[in-house]
């Protein structure tokens, strides 16, 4: 078997469950996720050869699964914040902590859809950095260890990273969890 053809069995075997489940995660059905990520792994085979080392090639993963969910999501209606799947972390900044309660609010469905939807533009305003580490992190699951594995960067970078980003979040939907409330 030849390098390549290793690097890239060895690729699938470790991504491919964390990837549909996180694909699984931003689109709720576990059968369009698997399609999504066979799409995914058909191009990564084909565009192995750009991708110079493994670090790279789990972002190249996650970065052609974003825009393919991109395009589900033109293709099907907005994702409820419920459907997703957050994960605490040690630092108690989470995607939760960022969403007012909703249990005491008319058309609670339509507004965690527009809540979703507005984290989703502000998640896209954040610098790449910021952006991937919180997205790693919170929406994928992955600990600031296996981050640190992958990119190189300490921990102690990835948390500032995430914590920037929360930060910014934070104070961009301010305003609209204040127009909610009134």
């Amino acid at each position: 078997m030849t390098g390549k053809k290793q690097n890239i069995e060895d690729t699938y075997h470790e991504e491919q469950g964390r990837l549909t489940n996180y694909i699984k995660g931003k689109i709720g059905s576990m059968e369009d996720a698997e399609d999504i990520a066979q799409d995914v792994f058909l191009s990564f085979v084909g565009g192995f050869d750009e991708i110079s080392d493994l670090r790279k090639s789990i972002s190249w993963l996650y970065t052609v699964a974003k825009n393919k969910i991109v395009d589900y999501r033109r293709k099907k209606k907005p994702l409820s914040i419920e459907d997703q799947k957050v994960n605490d972390d040690d630092e108690g900044l989470n995607l939760m902590d960022l969403l007012p309660s909703l249990e005491t609010m008319p058309d609670e469905q339509l507004m965690k859809d527009m809540i979703w939807e507005e984290i989703q533009l502000r998640l896209e305003e954040l610098p790449k950095e910021q952006r991937e580490v919180f997205e790693w992190h919170e929406l994928e699951g992955y600990s600031f260890k296996q981050i640190s594995d992958f990119t190189g960067l300490t921990v102690n970078t990835l948390i500032s990273r995430k914590r920037y980003a929360v930060l910014y979040l934070r104070e961009q939907l301010e305003s609209l969890f204040k127009l909610m409330k009134d």
